[in-house]
């Protein structure tokens, strides 16, 4: 199950980066990209691409280390539930209420639901780390990059939220976080590069990009939600050789 968890979440942040994390997280890359090629002006240098990737990756380091550390939280805390489900029997509940909410959210990516983002920053409070992140943007250092890159991590996201439920569906704390690393790492490529890749790409093209993703995320929610069935004894397992789906 570990293996499907980190191929999911790999494909899907490579994929919906071109869509989804480019239109959400595009404008914090181009204004602290923008920010940092002004300091290097300033100070009269040339900014180049290995000057442009050292300030950039402290960022996606402090990003990745966000989404790590809450898919080792939140896989701890579905390893509890699942012992308790060993000796309640909730293990077939909770992997169905998994599979419920990656399906909420896969038709949020769809465009069947409204996005989660509105939702998340209501539930929030409206409290944002962006007020803190804009002090950051003008700064050169290590220690405020990756700063910077935890806060990111730290914004309301439908999709980061759906890759959190599908740590918890780890069910271990290094699962859940490995997970969490895989999703992240699948996001660097569109966003490391500063939007280069996604400016070959026409919105129509990322747009399809982010409904693959919500088809994949959907195709493994409805593949946990059968899981959760058969371990409560509501349907059959059913397995192609070697390979059990559910």
């Amino acid at each position: 199950m570990l293996t499907s968890n980190l191929a999911l979440a790999f494909v899907t942040g490579l994929i919906s980066s071109f869509g989804h994390c480019l239109g959400m997280c595009g404008g914090i890359v181009a204004l602290y990209s923008a920010r940092q090629a002004s300091l290097d002006s300033a100070h009269g240098n040339q900014p180049t691409l290995w000057s442009r990737l050292l300030y950039l990756l402290p960022v996606h380091l402090g990003r990745i280390t966000t989404y790590t550390f809450f898919g080792a939280l939140i896989g701890l805390a579905g390893s509890l539930l699942d012992q308790a489900g060993g000796m309640m029997g909730w293990q077939g509940m909770f992997s169905v209420l998994v599979g419920l909410v990656m399906a909420v959210v896969s038709l949020s990516l769809l465009g069947v639901l409204p996005p989660l983002e509105a939702a998340l920053v209501r539930l929030s409070g409206g409290n944002s780390p962006m007020s803190r992140m804009r002090e950051l943007f003008g700064k050169r250092n290590i220690l405020a990059s990756v700063v910077l890159g935890i806060l990111w991590g730290l914004l309301p996201c439908g999709l980061v939220f759906a890759m959190l439920v599908l740590a918890a569906r780890a069910q271990t704390l290094t699962g859940g976080a490995l997970t969490m690393l895989a999703f992240g790492l699948g996001t660097i490529p569109t966003l490391l590069g500063f939007g280069l890749a996604a400016n070959l790409l026409s919105p129509q093209l990322r747009g399809r990009l982010t409904s693959v993703a919500g088809i994949l995320l959907m195709i493994f929610a409805v593949q946990t939600i059968l899981r959760g069935l058969a371990v409560a004894n509501v349907i059959p397992s059913f397995s192609i050789g070697q390979v059990m789906l559910w």
